[in-house]
């Protein structure tokens, strides 16, 4: 086993937090902070609060019945809004639903970036990405599911997020010395976010427990990237 491989096998330490956060509730953090920079008048302010009640309606039609629960004429009748309301503050069915996940993903996902000169830094996403699941672990895997759907198209748009947020991440370690000046980040990116997203997938479709998930891409991120780190940087791939 190679140094990276051994450093990425520590024991899963859950931090999720004592209270799961509901997905179906409207989240109006983003929606206050941003009313209080522009002054928005009342009716602006009503049309953020409607539109908060229907992404949460999203969020819940998708973690109690699944992709094929939520439609817009669904929405519309379990929100309280009409469908033209809907189309209006979220846009069609596939696009709504991308406003949902993005929302809870900007909730959960609300602290900073890890630091690119931590040597740790791509590791500390894996831990990252485990909370998010564990916050709402129903409601992840019927987005995990969504891979197998026609609407694949939504997985896909989160995967490029988070394939574009990793290769920004990895240019600025290679900055800082701490991976190889050859290495090709844009392939290491790519198989990163590819093998986090294919056992994610997996995870979803047949659930086994988060510990044996977490193990299972810390030891993917060890082989990948044990052949880019920089010779003597220090890099320590594991937390204590």
């Amino acid at each position: 086993m190679s140094q990276a491989q051994a450093a990425l096998q520590p024991t899963y330490a859950s931090t999720v937090p004592s209270v799961l956060y509901d997905p179906s509730a409207p989240i109006h953090h983003f929606h206050s902070r941003a009313l209080g920079r522009t002054g928005a008048v009342p009716s602006r302010r009503n049309q953020r609060l409607r539109r908060a009640q229907i992404l949460a309606t999203i969020r819940r039609l998708l973690t109690e019945e699944g992709l094929d629960g939520v439609t817009v004429r669904g929405i519309a009748q379990a929100s309280g809004h009409a469908v033209q309301t809907i189309y209006n503050l979220v846009g069609p069915r596939d696009q709504a639903i991308v406003e949902a996940i993005s929302e809870y993903t900007r909730y959960v996902g609300h602290t900073a970036l890890p630091d690119p000169g931590d040597p740790n830094a791509v590791v500390d996403i894996i831990g990252r990405w485990l909370q998010s699941i564990e916050c709402a672990p129903e409601f992840c895997r019927q987005v995990c599911l969504i891979f197998f759907s026609p609407s694949r198209g939504i997985f896909y748009h989160f995967r490029d997020k988070q394939l574009k947020a990793m290769q920004g991440l990895l240019v600025r370690q290679q900055q800082c010395g701490i991976l190889r000046a050859d290495a090709n980040l844009g392939d290491l990116a790519e198989q990163l976010v590819t093998f986090a997203s294919a056992s994610c997938v997996e995870w979803s479709d047949r659930p086994f427990p988060l510990e044996q998930l977490h193990r299972r891409i810390s030891s993917g991120f060890g082989n990948l990237l044990d052949g880019a780190r920089q010779p003597g940087a220090g890099v320590v791939w594991g937390r204590s």
